[in-house]
């Protein structure tokens, strides 16, 4: 019969090894936060006596030792060479991310070849750092490892693939580094891959015939890049695990039937556009017969179905999609609704560059996911939806410029609360816009250019503390610019040319530190010219400003453009202007009352 105080300790035992953390770990646990815990939006505040409970740490249930560390900062990077032995301690470390942690290498005699050592590490995560060829030639070394999270760092050599195909990995990510040169034959040798992420790059050349034998690929990226891919091809046709496909912004050529994708039992991502104008994709003939439910759908600048125009009828079988874009095609017909009739998830739709006629016609449905929506440069007509706010209550960007609206600007927009871009130019929209215009918080890209907008500019503008661009030129705005517009610290663009107002320009424009391009031109503004300290391209022409030659104390010395023509400045063009004015590269003078000799250091500039 067993002994039963035995038994209890036993029992208490393990309690006391599975809820808390081995004091030794604890103890390297700070260390590392005494090394990282300066960084804004890093690791909380870890003081609880058990680690394991602490965020961002994970332990086995069964040792108590840590399996898995976040140190992936939210905000601010360290920047610094890192010292591998610190995490040698962990013995049983699964899962380790030092994702933005600003590393630009290794301590020597430190480096990653010491992690050797960590025989269960699987999973690693060091993305978007600051590493190079070289820092990260000792992981091929790594044997344990299936998991290897490195892009967004600043690797450049295509010799970095043929090394690390040597690794039995089931996950490979070089994406956004700017590798230059081909893809390695040698990438096909790695048979267990699930995903190969190598979008964003400098990858040129014909994709490797060989990488149809990587069958298992789930995830294959290679958008972003100057590869060329021919159609018709082989290459992905026994790729019938894929879930993922993305061949945007390569040189896609030829006709591609989108029906050659019938096998694809598993596909949730398909994104082909093409930087040639020679590559077609066809949906119609033969029809395309996509039995799975696509998620990301983008085939874009790809002359799809450039024979009929038509909308591919296969989307009418789908209904989990969230994201769509066939812009920069020719489809033709009327704005295609039931594409979010049918997609009650869809977040983004982008139909720009085409060639939809008629009214924009809202679903009978509200849907709270869309956040996206761009119907630009098409032929679409009729006054805009005045319930956009009710069907679409959460979007963020809205871009319908470039098409035939008119009508007044509806007050709907103006209830949007998280639009954060608002484009709406070259149309044939007309009001007073003082009630109507949208005054969130959220807004910070205003494009109201080439209408017929009347009235005053709505101070309600000065309201909103984020406003980056705003844009009402050519119209018919009236009356002064705003002086409360001073309250847009973050303006960087001011485009109000084209437009009947009067008055002076605000001094309150001298505050500005990120203003960059100032439009003013074809008004009625007189007065001199504030101090603009800041500015890299001044458009002032066209009105009855008067006064001397802007100075360098008046003006930034990267001004690069300067268009002063036909208002009544005076007095002598300096002769220190090469000097003032070191990077102009447009001065226009002419229709002033200058007088004087030309300065020869003009010349110089």
């Amino acid at each position: 019969m067993r002994n039963p105080c035995i038994w209890c300790c036993l029992v208490l035992l393990t309690l006391v090894v599975c809820d808390s953390c081995l004091h030794e770990e604890r103890r390297h646990l700070m260390d590392i936060y005494d090394t990282f815990q300066w960084l804004d939006g890093w690791v909380p505040y870890w003081s609880s006596r058990d680690c394991c409970r602490w965020e961002r740490v994970t332990c086995s249930s069964i040792t108590g030792r840590v399996t898995a560390l976040d140190l992936s900062p939210d905000y601010s990077r360290w920047y610094g060479l890192l010292n591998c032995s610190m995490f040698l301690p962990f013995r049983e470390l699964q899962n380790l991310s030092l994702r933005n942690a600003g590393i630009t290498g290794c301590m020597p005699g430190a480096g990653f070849e010491v992690w050797s050592n960590l025989r269960q590490l699987e999973i690693l995560d060091l993305s978007e750092n600051e590493l190079n060829d070289s820092s990260i030639m000792p992981l091929v070394g790594l044997a344990s490892l299936r998991s290897l999270f490195l892009g967004g760092n600043v690797i450049k050599n295509d010799f970095i693939v043929q090394r690390l195909s040597k690794m039995k990995l089931d996950i490979l990510d070089l994406s956004w580094n700017g590798i230059f040169g081909n893809i390695s034959r040698a990438v096909c040798n790695m048979t267990s891959l699930r995903e190969l992420h190598l979008n964003g790059n400098f990858f040129f050349g014909v994709l490797p015939s060989c990488i149809r034998n990587l069958t298992f690929l789930r995830v294959l990226d290679l958008s972003n890049n100057l590869l060329t891919a021919r159609f018709p091809t082989i290459l992905f046709a026994n790729m019938t695990s894929l879930e993922q496909l993305s061949l945007s912004h390569n040189q896609l050529e030829g006709l591609l039937l989108l029906n050659s994708f019938s096998n694809h039992l598993q596909l949730k991502y398909l994104r082909l556009s093409s930087n040639s104008a020679s590559f077609q994709v066809q949906t119609e003939n033969p029809e395309a017969n996509i039995s799975s439910q696509l998620q990301v759908l983008e085939l874009s600048n790809c002359n799809l179905n450039a024979n009929s125009g038509v909308v591919p009828s296969f989307l009418s079988h789908q209904h989990g999609l969230y994201l769509i874009d066939v812009s920069n095609n020719n489809l033709s017909g009327h704005f295609p609704t039931w594409l979010l009739e049918n997609n009650i998830y869809l977040s983004y739709l982008s139909v720009k560059h085409n060639s939809f006629v008629g009214p924009l016609i809202l679903p009978s449905k509200v849907n709270k996911n869309l956040s996206w929506l761009d119907a630009s440069y098409n032929r679409l007509s009729g006054d805009l939806p005045v319930d956009i706010n009710i069907t679409f209550p959460n979007l963020s960007y809205l871009n319908l410029s470039k098409n035939f609206f008119q009508g007044i600007f509806p007050s709907a927009i103006s209830h949007l609360e998280n639009l954060a871009t608002l484009d709406l130019s070259y149309n044939n929209i007309s009001g007073d816009i003082t009630a109507s215009l949208p005054i969130t918080m959220s807004m910070n890209h205003l494009v109201l250019n080439d209408n017929n907008i009347s009235g005053e500019i709505p101070t309600s503008i000065c309201t909103n503390m984020n406003l980056g661009v705003v844009d009402f030129s050519n119209n018919k705005f009236t009356g002064s610019i705003p002086n409360c517009i001073d309250s847009n610290y973050l303006l960087f663009i001011l485009n109000l040319r084209g437009n009947h107002l009067t008055g002076s320009i605000p001094t309150s424009l001298s505050s500005f530190l990120s203003l960059q391009f100032l439009d003013l031109s074809k008004n009625h503004l007189s007065g001199p010219v504030p101090a603009l300290p800041n500015l890299t391209y001044l458009h002032l022409s066209e009105n009855e400003l008067n006064g001397t030659f802007p100075l360098v104390w008046s003006f930034s010395t990267n001004l690069k453009t300067m268009d002063l023509r036909y208002n009544q400045f005076s007095g002598a063009i300096p002769s220190c202007i090469d000097e003032t004015f070191p990077e102009l590269r447009i001065l226009l003078l002419n229709g002033n009352m200058f007088e004087g000799m030309v300065p020869n250091q003009v010349c110089h500039l």
